[in-house]
């Protein structure tokens, strides 16, 4: 019975993994900028703090889902060594890792998605 879970925990693992990295969203790139932005589009400071948020919310996208992974593999490493009793908690742990992973990917296509209208 143990043994199946241990496999069965591994697979969740690696199948988490493989949709963590798969699954980029670049949903805000296939909007085009939108042109007369104003006053806003043509000053320093505007043109400054939208190359900020672009940066940000790029490096972002990819960093998130990588620690995400660690966060989860970390968690499968120890209900694998760990005592049965602990399991329910660090699947418990996957999944709110999993939806912060989700939320965290959505907010930085929306802030990339308002950004493009500057």
């Amino acid at each position: 019975m143990k043994k199946t879970t241990k496999i069965k925990s591994s697979v969740l693992g690696f199948i988490t993994s493989i949709i963590a990295f798969a699954s980029k969203v670049n949903a805000a790139d296939i909007v085009t900028e939108v042109q007369g932005g104003g006053e806003i589009q043509s000053s320093k400071l505007g043109q400054g703090l939208l190359n900020i948020i672009r940066d940000i919310t790029g490096t972002i996208q990819w960093i998130l889902p990588i620690v995400g992974v660690c966060f989860i593999l970390f968690y499968v490493f120890k209900i694998m060594t760990g005592d049965e009793q602990d399991q329910q908690r660090y699947k418990k742990s996957i999944v709110k890792v999993l939806v912060c992973i989700v939320i965290g990917l959505l907010a930085v296509t929306i802030v990339n998605l308002v950004a493009r209208y500057f």
